[in-house]
């Protein structure tokens, strides 16, 4: 008898393999460094977009451009020389125009109610908004109704005007917050 070493092995089996230790890792410096630009980045986009929104418009300034010299006076034997100078005064800068407060043509116009369409509710409906310094409304009511009061149309101009933006009012060249009366027209086509 032979004695021959017989192996013997399962290849259906996954062979065990001795684990290698894994390494831990920590986080990349590259993405810390991104995190502390963004972190650093999104406010300082954020205050510049927002703090040129409210800057009013800087009133130009005039030059005096009169380019004539004045004169000297002829000297005397014993006195000093003497210059003259003429004095004036500066214009003074062109007053800006006041102006009101106006709508972006972007802002989307109120939408007729469904219901009330089918229904035939026609009118108009008087919004009043206070319209900050920054062109943003900040409050909204209907001041006035005409036609079928219907609360719906109520509702859809309110919804609407109060996510507009505008071009804030301007009073002696500074942006002022305002009111601003706003008619809609509800009206079925014929």
């Amino acid at each position: 008898m032979s004695t021959t070493p017989t192996h013997t092995h399962d290849y259906r089996q996954p062979q065990a393999v001795a684990a290698e230790p894994r390494r831990e890792r920590g986080t990349s410096p590259w993405l810390w460094a991104l995190l502390i630009l963004v972190l650093v980045a999104a406010p300082a986009w954020w205050w510049i977009r927002n703090s040129q929104e409210n800057m009013a418009p800087i009133p130009a300034t005039t030059t005096n451009t009169d380019t004539t010299m004045p004169q000297p006076l002829p000297e005397a034997s014993n006195q000093r020389p003497a210059t003259m100078v003429r004095h004036t005064s500066p214009k003074p800068a062109p007053a800006l125009r006041d102006r009101d407060a106006r709508p972006l043509a972007s802002n989307p116009v109120p939408a007729y109610p469904a219901r009330a369409l089918r229904s035939g509710v026609e009118g108009s409906v008087t919004a009043r908004l206070q319209v900050d310094a920054q062109g943003r409304v900040s409050d909204a009511e209907i001041v006035g109704r005409s036609g079928d009061r219907d609360r719906e149309l109520d509702r859809a101009v309110l919804n609407t005007v109060r996510g507009w933006r505008f071009e804030p009012a301007v009073h002696d060249g500074r942006a002022v917050a305002t009111t601003v009366q706003l008619p809609v027209e509800f009206r079925a086509a014929q």
